[in-house]
């Protein structure tokens, strides 16, 4: 358990503004990139799948790496190719478990989207293997799930909004919504006690 109170959602929103204001231009170039390669690889079967991960991986490389002090570079958004393997079964299985969350009453599938939320963060972060980072997921966040969700909810409401003016509006939205969530998770303090109840 955390020592200190969890930040709220707009704690962790306005932190996430500071930590993107730092590098607004890579962060933004990088979400660009990311949108364009996407966009490429999805012309592709299968290939959008196998692509979007590990950038998305990359983004929170740079978001981690920033949020340290450590340098950045666009090339930080290829990151997540390092634990490639990991972020794509990761991403499968999580697809696969909500999707059946969804089919089964809806409300299974909604529970599984938000506690696998912390998932690539972890892939990304400690290096986990999928299926430990998804298990570790699970728990930290079931511990906090009103906490994170209404976070999750919020985040999902700005990405939501920002995407309908042709998607623009996550160049900026999307880093910082990544940045609010990296936020709440450095605060539950996983790395020195990532063990928690069911």
């Amino acid at each position: 358990m955390p020592e200190h109170p969890l930040p709220d959602a707009g704690t962790c929103l306005r932190d996430g503004w500071l930590l993107y204001k730092q590098e607004p231009l890579l962060l933004s170039g990088a979400t660009i990139l990311m949108g364009i390669i996407c966009g490429v690889a999805g012309m592709i079967p299968f290939a959008g799948a196998l692509v979007y991960p590990p950038l998305l991986g990359g983004l929170y490389s740079m978001i981690i790496r920033l949020e340290r002090g450590e340098a950045i570079t666009i090339n930080n958004l290829f990151d997540g190719f390092q634990v490639f393997l990991p972020l794509i079964i990761a991403s499968f299985l999580m697809s696969l478990f909500i999707g059946i969350g969804v089919f089964l009453f809806i409300l299974p599938g909604l529970y599984l989207l938000i506690v696998y939320g912390f998932t690539n963060l972890m892939i990304i972060d400690q290096k986990m293997d999928f299926w430990p980072a998804m298990e570790a997921s699970r728990k930290l966040i079931h511990a906090h799930f009103w906490s994170y969700g209404l976070l999750a909810l919020v985040i999902a409401v700005i990405c939501v909004a920002a995407s309908i003016p042709l998607g623009l509006g996550l160049i900026v939205a999307a880093p910082v919504c990544l940045a609010a969530q990296y936020r709440f998770y450095r605060a539950l303090n996983f790395s020195e006690d990532p063990s928690c109840s069911e």
